[in-house]
């Protein structure tokens, strides 16, 4: 499901949990797909408490549905942090188990070293 479909699914009245199947990530709840793709799929949503996204909560307000998708990464948002690199993308997604990309990509960049 990309951006799109979730925007309509969500103003159709469905929740996160009808949308995505979520898991234990780091003493959080995380959606996290099976692997990493390129693409507008969305792949992955961080910590649901520590964003303070409700997944079972229906009839949204527009402002809800857009800090919903604030919290959705493609996996075409995970090369846009990685500067295009494919390798680093595919490493930051493995590392990321409960906090944003954007914060996560610099930890991946110490390991590294």
């Amino acid at each position: 499901m990309n951006k799109v479909e979730l925007i309509r699914a969500l103003q159709a009245g469905k929740n996160l949990v009808d949308c995505f199947e979520f898991s234990s990530g780091q003493e959080c709840e995380i959606y996290k797909a099976n692997q990493f793709q390129v693409g507008s799929e969305i792949i992955y949503i961080p910590d649901i408490y520590l964003n303070e996204i409700d997944i079972d909560k229906v009839g949204l307000s527009e402002d809800e549905i857009e800090d919903i998708l604030d919290n959705c990464y493609s996996g075409d948002d995970f090369m846009h942090e990685c500067d295009g690199n494919l390798e680093q993308a595919k490493m930051l997604f493995a590392y990321c188990d409960w906090q944003h990309p954007s914060s996560a990509v610099g930890e991946i960049d110490e390991e590294d070293e």
